[in-house]
């Protein structure tokens, strides 16, 4: 008798692990099927050459909200490591947080010693703009 309910209480539990592996397996392969990215480059006009600890970041806003702080929905962050402009990125998004009626668009800035020295000044719309737009060239300027 002990050795059956042993048994039952082993399969039982066996069965009980095996439905949690497959539902995250799911969950992960739906959330991966969900990712979507932005390619594109950073640079700017000016003849200045970058050092190899500059910093860029480059950021995905939803900027639907008009006086309220922009919602950052990804954000990717790098060294140049002596390269120089234009510096390539790639931002991952989730797809299931993008609103067809919401207005999102792209912000970057380089830094250097914890200063700012490059930022965009115009609105780089993506997403849902009329093209949906999926690739951008931003061109910063630099800050005195």
């Amino acid at each position: 008798m002990k050795k059956s309910l042993l048994l039952v209480t082993s399969l039982l539990f066996g069965a009980a692990l095996v439905g949690c592996q497959s539902s995250q397996t799911t969950e992960s392969v739906t959330a991966e099927a969900s990712m979507k990215t932005i390619t594109g480059t950073v640079a700017y006009r000016e003849r200045i050459a970058l050092p190899p600890h500059a910093v860029v970041t480059v950021a995905l806003e939803d900027v639907s909200l008009a006086d309220a702080p922009a919602k950052v929905l990804a954000k990717q962050t790098f060294e140049t490591e002596g390269k120089q402009v234009p510096l390539s990125f790639e931002l991952s998004y989730n797809s299931n947080d993008i609103k067809p009626n919401h207005r999102y668009s792209l912000r970057a800035r380089i830094e250097v010693d914890g200063k700012l020295r490059f930022i965009n000044d115009t609105s780089i719309p993506v997403i849902t703009d009329a093209e949906q737009t999926h690739e951008a060239n931003i061109r910063l300027v630099g800050t005195r």
